[in-house]
């Protein structure tokens, strides 16, 4: 028996094959699409009328928010523009960055605003984190920005991997995992972010599906940031193990920052209605009432209790064993104690009555330097500079701010004081002095930190070095040819 082979018309069969999978993408967009629209109306990203600047740094990520804000726009009611920063950290790379953003905000019709802030220069004038020092200088003109031109809604691209890397690391730092908040207020409105429920792969499919364009970061492929090493290693084998986990963080984050805001709201509440204050304004806590007070409420109270002494940059500095510490003093009623706080400050139990007070600040009032010695500053710094080659090896490997310096040798000695009416500080790139008063204000820094921060002066009692905070034009946080002298920090 003769066996006939069936003729396959195989061009028609990709065409229904590509049909297919086209109406999957399909599919899978409006899907994308129906959850995001419905993410946005349940957490009530957008009210009417919203003016809305998104962050968009030319990633994936940003672009895709980009695109469905401004495909949507009539749908939420909502005006949008875009904002892109150069860092200025990876050159002509970044500046191509910023033009594909700009193009596609042509393309749509959507206002653009740019700026380039030298990261690098501001470096080598203050030191510090590169990631935090970008994010700060980045808000600060998104912010201004939003005043400017009145936007109330800032949109930023972070989505579920985001979040899950972030409640990762705070759980590797003992810091309570609430993630970021999806909403949050900010000086010059919202902050929101409406990608949240969705994980990397899909903003990628989004983008392909759309032709959006983008451009990768290569930063974002270095294991040298502790948040790629979590992308890299880790999030792909909890992935694997279960798809649905960056969908499912984003509901779990939220009922704890919801848990979270209602104790913190209760706190609040039964401190403001207990609690008295000193003539200098800071706080007096009946122990008998601290005690009656539920745990959760207690951990809460603390931090609160410290910020009348400290403001926003207490949390800088606040461990959990100083909380500990504290805690353990305001659950007691056995004879008399006290206990040395941060900056100069201290609790004092005695009569069921804890006080918390500033100590007494003569011993700050003016201090020498000699070169090559340690010198201690209030309850937790010390200061020392020597010329670089006589350095103290001891001294260095407890370092945690080194910078380096060289000035007329007719200058010395270098004197430690706190601050007085009419001081100034030259900078590095401004033609004139700046008050130094001026600067505590443009850096937000506390007045009670004000109060305690060292200023360094030369012998003609001009300022020279604000030690943590700003270092004069005659400083750099890099060693140079002209350095000839070191200056070093530390904490005790």
């Amino acid at each position: 028996m003769k066996c006939l082979k069936e003729k396959v018309d195989w061009s028609s069969k990709f065409v229904l094959l590509n049909k297919e999978v086209v109406g999957e993408r399909k599919k899978m967009m409006q899907g994308f699409e129906q959850e995001a629209l419905q993410t946005i109306h349940a957490y009530q990203l957008f009210p009417p009328n919203s003016r809305v600047l998104v962050a968009c740094s030319g990633g994936v990520d940003s672009m895709v928010l980009l695109h469905f804000l401004a495909h949507h726009k009539k749908q939420l009611d909502i005006e949008i523009g875009a904002a892109y920063v150069d860092h200025m950290l990876r050159g002509e790379d970044s500046a191509v960055d910023g033009k594909l953003v700009e193009q596609y905000c042509k393309r749509f019709e959507i206002t653009f605003y740019g700026s380039k802030i030298p990261i690098p220069t501001i470096l080598e004038e203050r030191g510090g984190n590169v990631q935090m020092l970008c994010r700060t200088e980045r808000y600060r003109f998104l912010e201004q920005t939003m005043k400017d031109a009145t936007y109330n809604v800032l949109a930023t691209a972070h989505h579920g991997e985001d979040q899950l890397e972030t409640v990762l690391m705070q759980l590797t730092k003992g810091v309570t995992p609430y993630g970021m908040p999806i909403t949050r207020m900010m000086a010059s409105g919202r902050l929101v972010r409406p990608l949240m429920a969705f994980d990397k792969k899909t903003l990628y499919e989004y983008a392909a599906y759309y032709d959006v364009p983008f451009r990768e970061d290569p930063s974002n492929q270095s294991d040298a940031y502790m948040r790629n090493r979590f992308r890299h290693r880790i999030l792909p084998q909890m992935i694997e193990e279960n798809p649905a986990v960056v969908q499912n963080i984003l509901p779990l984050t939220y009922d704890l920052q919801e848990d979270d805001q209602y104790l913190q709201q209760q706190t609040i509440q039964m401190i403001d209605e207990n609690i008295k204050f000193t003539s200098e304004g800071y706080p007096i806590v009946d122990v008998s009432y601290f005690r009656t007070m539920p745990s959760a409420l207690q951990r809460r109270a603390i931090p609160l209790l410290l910020s009348y002494l400290y403001g926003k940059e207490g949390q800088n500095f606040y461990t959990s064993e100083l909380l500990q510490l504290i805690s353990v003093q305001m659950n007691s009623d056995e004879g008399n104690a006290s206990l040395d706080l941060p900056q100069g400050f201290q609790l004092k139990r005695a009569y069921g009555l804890v006080t918390f007070e500033r100590c007494s600040t003569l011993e700050m009032e003016e201090k020498l330097l000699p070169q090559g010695e340690k010198v201690e500053w209030g309850h937790d710094l010390w200061l020392y500079w020597h010329k670089i080659e006589d350095v103290d090896e001891e001294v260095l490997s407890h370092a945690e701010e080194i910078t380096f310096f060289n000035i007329s040798e007719t200058s010395f000695p270098l004197v430690a004081r706190l601050r007085q009416k009419g001081d100034r500080i030259a900078l590095k790139g401004m033609q004139q002095k700046k008050k130094v008063a001026r600067l505590f204000i443009d850096e937000k820094i506390s007045q009670s930190l004000r109060e305690r921060l060292p200023i360094i002066v030369t012998k003609e009692n001009e300022v020279c070095a604000i030690p943590t905070m700003r270092y004069g034009k005659d400083f750099t946080k890099t060693k140079t040819i002209e350095s000839k002298y070191i200056f070093i920090v530390g904490y005790n």
